[in-house]
């Protein structure tokens, strides 16, 4: 029974990635918050500069994935201490912003599709099955309702999406670069995902002091990769 215990808690812990030869490899296990949140629904209406248009086709899907690092290192004690994501020694790393259905050239964000549909609260067993993915209730809330509801038609179809997309991915080892630059760690997941990625299908962003912030994947109307710029 004791040994049972120790292999459940075991489980649970495991970090959302391990690493074998600086490659990333996705798990379905990884750190759980003790207790999930009862209340956050999100209602764009309440939100300074928010918007709805539902009339704009999506040309194509804009996937991006945040460096969870960068992320906490930009709050404050208060406000790290009540992300889960930035409240452990073991952070998370790489993690799923958001799948956006996006428009060439929009002459304004405002061209953009959003906010299509305002939609209940999503079941904590979804959020659970996903959380490794989004480790954030607000968070996948927000992005399915922004975003997903432009396109999919519930939020299951979404998030397995989201989680199709991710698993597809080989995600290099990014902590155990040696100063990673935009450049390096553009070219290591062009390494890693030839020959299907390209290099105009992948966007990596960092900050003024070279930290990085995202790595965006541009993909066409039936998920294969694509340019990002038209």
């Amino acid at each position: 029974m004791m040994a049972t215990y120790f292999l459940i808690t075991i489980l649970v812990i495991v970090s959302c990635a391990s690493y074998t030869n600086g490659v990333s490899i996705a798990q379905k296990s990884c750190p759980m918050p003790p207790k999930f949140k009862t209340n956050y629904d999100y209602n764009w209406q309440s939100k300074d500069h928010e918007w709805s248009n539902t009339n704009t086709r999506p040309d194509y899907f804009l996937f991006s994935l945040s460096w969870s690092p960068t992320f906490c290192s930009t709050l404050s004690d208060s406000a790290r201490n009540r992300e889960f994501q930035c409240s452990r020694a073991d952070q998370f790393g790489l993690i799923v912003h958001g799948l956006w259905p996006s428009k060439f050239d929009p002459k304004s964000p405002l061209d953009m599709p959003r906010n299509c549909r305002n939609d209940q609260q999503l079941p904590i067993s979804l959020i659970k099955r996903f959380y490794c993915l989004m480790p954030d209730e607000d968070l996948m809330q927000a992005e399915w309702e922004k975003h997903g509801t432009c396109y999919f038609k519930t939020p299951t179809d979404y998030f397995t999406k989201i989680e199709y997309l991710y698993n597809q991915l080989t995600i290099p080892d990014i902590e155990a670069m040696k100063n990673p630059t935009y450049q390096s760690i553009k070219s290591a997941f062009l390494k890693l995902n030839s020959p299907d990625l390209f290099a105009s299908a992948i966007y990596v962003r960092t900050n003024s002091q070279g930290q990085l912030i995202e790595v965006r994947f541009c993909y066409d109307l039936y998920f294969r990769y694509t340019s990002c710029y038209q």
